[in-house]
């Protein structure tokens, strides 16, 4: 799960580094944001392809990733990932003002985000007890979070230097935790659910023995026994009993409706505004608003904090509440404080309550963000898909939530940037709009998967549950049983 705090970090360095005035100067060029009034400025096509490149390949990076997985195994697949990151780091950190090398140490990280953001939830849904699944899969977005709050914290402190250290400080952090990882590689247990697809069933007691310990009262065979028969069970969905499996079979009969859900699901972390809020909310509240850098990132500090807080509450909802309530009606709430927002935005520098009722509109819709989408969004994944196709589906999935993640953040300059589309405030109404999008989508396709074992979801999406009825859809007690016996 520390990898996924990197991807955290990933999601916004850009913003953070682009809102340093040294960053700017050595990197950019003088600008007329206002009459008389000139900034530097990072031209806002190279900004969009600072911003968007890592979330391109990592397109690339989660398909890798899907099928080293299913080749390697999900630990070797983690230490590739890690090897790429500090090389793409690296690149960055002595890019010594130009944005050439910059933009491609950028690219090469964004392959290892991309492996990242499929391998570990992955991980976590396969080693997992099932009373713990969804809290444990939540935690993707608390780590998330707690890489980019820490990250906005330095930031607060070194920003206003003067000196080049101001964001190579930034670049450098991000070594830490893929050195640290690609260590402790070596030591971890494999998956359970790989080794037995791979017919490693001595290899799978030994990775049980080591995740729950030798004195744990787990009945690990009962453990071993349930994931040998659910994988049994999905082989015997197909034509020939064989191991082989592809991207192709995501789409298949089986699978398709299962596999389209969690790749919206996972899209609609990106339409949601995660762009705005996480990516550049000190960057928009210095040029709509007029604050000084220090009291910007102070402010994006502080909401970052709340949006933290905001994710550990949802550790103890997300165990006992429905899912689908949750992600969808928060999905409402924050399209609406997005709204609201944009129009406190819209005020300008000279409106103080507007622009204290922004950053409040942007508290709010973080709570109805980070109890609904980015805590449950994360389950859906580790829920939904059947359990052998599971990191292929994830990695189809996680292409889709970095595709959108590259189009929000490559179009956002030109949207925004004083030297292209200038909309300031009038930004938030954009994401209002896409929010309520993935409202929409997931009222009509999400179902429930709260206390649904993998083989639960297979005959739930075996019944073909009309869509009316599908987010409702409840599997009988008494059914699992006959057919269990059968």
């Amino acid at each position: 799960m520390l990898l996924v705090f990197n991807f955290g970090v990933d999601g916004i360095i850009a913003g953070l580094t682009v809102s340093i005035p040294r960053f700017r100067a050595d990197y950019g060029h003088l600008v007329e944001i206002a009459p008389a009034v000139e900034d530097y400025v990072i031209p806002a096509t190279w900004l969009a392809v600072f911003a968007a490149v890592s979330q391109a390949t990592s397109v690339l990076g989660a398909f890798v990733a899907g099928y080293s997985a299913d080749k390697v195994g999900r630990r070797w697949t983690n230490a590739i990932s890690c090897v790429i990151a500090l090389g793409g780091v690296s690149a960055q950190y002595f890019s010594n003002g130009s944005l050439d090398v910059l933009v491609a140490g950028k690219a090469i990280k964004g392959i290892a985000v991309g492996m990242w953001i499929v391998v570990c939830p992955t991980y976590v849904s396969e080693i997992a007890p099932l009373r713990v699944r969804g809290v444990l899969a939540s935690m993707t977005d608390s780590i998330l979070f707690a890489g980019a709050f820490l990250f906005t914290g330095i930031g607060y402190v070194v920003a206003p230097r003067p000196g080049k250290d101001s964001y190579l400080i930034l670049f450098a952090c991000q070594w830490i935790i893929p050195a640290f990882v690609l260590l402790t590689t070596f030591f971890s247990p494999e998956s359970p659910v790989w080794l037995s697809r791979q017919g490693r069933r001595a290899a799978a007691q030994r990775a049980l023995h080591k995740i729950h310990g030798a004195k744990a009262n787990t009945r690990k065979d009962g453990i071993l026994a349930q994931i040998e028969q659910t994988l049994a069970r999905e082989r015997g969905q197909r034509a020939h009993q064989d191991e082989t499996n592809s991207y192709l079979e995501c789409f298949s009969k089986n699978n398709r409706r299962r596999t389209f859900t969690t790749m919206f699901v996972y899209t609609c972390q990106y339409l949601s505004g995660n762009t705005l809020v996480l990516g550049y909310q000190t960057y928009v509240y210095q040029l709509t608003l007029g604050w000084s850098t220090q009291k910007a990132f102070a402010v994006g500090l502080g909401a970052t904090g709340w949006f933290f807080a905001c994710n550990i509450i949802a550790w103890v909802l997300i165990a006992k509440l429905r899912r689908r309530q949750f992600l969808v009606w928060g999905q409402l709430g924050a399209s609406v404080s997005l709204f609201l927002m944009g129009g406190c935005l819209m005020a300008g520098t000279n409106a103080r309550t507007a622009g204290l009722a922004a950053v409040a509109f942007i508290y709010l819709g973080g709570f109805f963000y980070e109890i609904g989408l980015a805590t449950v969004g994360w389950c859906i994944g580790a829920e939904l898909p059947a359990l052998r196709m599971r990191s292929r589906t994830q990695a189809l999935a996680n292409m889709c939530l970095h595709a959108m993640s590259w189009v929000q953040a490559f179009i956002f300059p030109y949207m925004f940037n004083p030297d292209a589309g200038n909309l300031g405030g009038k930004i938030a109404f954009y994401f209002a709009a896409t929010t309520f999008v993935g409202f929409v989508g997931c009222f009509f396709l999400l179902p429930e998967t709260l206390n649904r074992s993998p083989a639960e979801m297979d005959i739930l999406f075996e019944r073909k549950t009309p869509i009316r009825k599908f987010h409702e859809a409840w599997i009988d007690d008494a059914y699992v049983t006959d057919l269990a016996m059968d």
